[in-house]
């Protein structure tokens, strides 16, 4: 019998140089946009949360998609992005005609002096930085355990929150500018290339800017969240798109922001309830979100309505309806312009 004639061994095929080159090209491409979205959608939650945080909601309950909170977060990144391509800028433009001046000029002390004094200046405001972060969890951790340790967390001053930020950006920016000057200077003559301990700097400089930058862009969803909702809520009295609702139950709301009127049981509809002075805050596929007109942060009130047979909702345009000084006063008995009494 003849033997079997033996298989070939397999061949492994290495990629071309020409896929090498797409591949990174896909990798360059995804990875950026991957950490751009995330981002979008990390700045976004945290305004939409800021917004509803103000009405006494959780925007969670409300079950925002990934494109809405990504959308939501250009409200906040764009002026973000504009400071920060104004500030590229300018920074570049210094770090340029910085250079030139010093190669160009004679060495001398002050220039030294001056390095070194933006390096321990920066180093200075990196130190108040991390004793303002560290000083709250101690305190926590520690407690009234060490009673000279109590008496330093609780007696050396501390940055507020807002300023924090802010603060580390400003002495991560004196160290990096400190440690060009001195490099500047020595390298003026005989070009050298950064000692590890120079590039180290710049390293840990950069992580520290970017760490302010998310910080500083991070309070300022906040802030801007919470800013527009006051806005919102300002406008709710005079708002012209107004809200009734049918119910078949009674909801027990404020009388003096909600206005309350029993149907007629006689008929065969199944509401028995109205309930006027409401407006639009969200609206969701499957739930609405109404407030009151006369909405206030001292006693807020809102409903979350499903969309179901179990409620009935009326929407109604009213473009006159702050024309007259008696739907306007907000100092009246009654509970929103629509159902204030007529002027005389």
């Amino acid at each position: 019998m003849s033997e079997p004639s033996p298989q070939p061994a397999p061949v492994h095929t290495r990629p071309s140089a020409m896929e090498h080159k797409w591949i990174g090209v896909v990798a360059g491409v995804v990875a950026p946009t991957t950490l751009i979205t995330g981002l979008c959608y990390y700045f976004g939650v945290i305004y939409l949360n800021a917004y509803y945080t103000y009405f006494g909601l959780d925007d969670d309950a409300l079950n925002f998609s990934t494109a809405e909170y990504v959308r939501k977060s250009v409200v906040v990144l764009y002026p973000a992005l504009v400071f920060l391509l104004a500030a590229t800028c300018a920074g570049l433009w210094i770090l340029v005609y910085g250079r030139r001046a010093l190669r160009r000029g004679r060495p001398s002390r002050r220039a030294h002096r001056l390095g070194w004094a933006a390096i321990a200046a920066g180093a200075v405001l990196a130190t108040i930085v991390v004793w303002s972060v560290v000083a709250p969890i101690l305190s926590i951790l520690i407690g009234s355990s060490v009673p000279i340790l109590d008496w330093v967390l609780h007696s050396v001053p501390k940055l507020e929150t807002p300023l924090i930020p802010a603060t580390l950006g400003i002495g991560a920016l004196l160290i990096a500018a400190g440690t060009e000057v001195l490099v500047t200077l020595r390298s003026r003559n005989s070009p050298r290339l950064a000692t590890t301990a120079e590039r180290l700097t710049w390293l840990l400089t950069g992580a520290a800017l970017v760490l302010a930058l998310f910080w500083q862009t991070n309070l300022y969803a906040t802030f801007h969240g919470r800013v527009d909702a006051q806005a919102t809520a300002s406008k709710l009295w005079t708002k012209q798109s107004v809200v009734a609702l049918d119910t078949t139950e009674p909801l027990f709301a404020p009388p003096n922001q909600v206005h309350e009127t029993a149907l007629d049981p006689q008929t065969a509809q199944q509401y028995r309830y109205r309930y006027q002075c409401l407006r639009m805050l969200a609206v969701r596929p499957d739930r609405w979100v109404l407030v009151p007109a006369r909405w206030s942060e001292s006693y807020g009130y809102a409903l979350i309505v499903p969309v179901d047979t179990s409620v009935r909702i009326i929407v109604t345009r009213r473009a006159v309806l702050a024309q007259t000084e008696t739907e306007v006063d907000r100092k009246g008995i009654w509970p929103c312009p629509e159902v204030a009494l007529p002027p005389s």
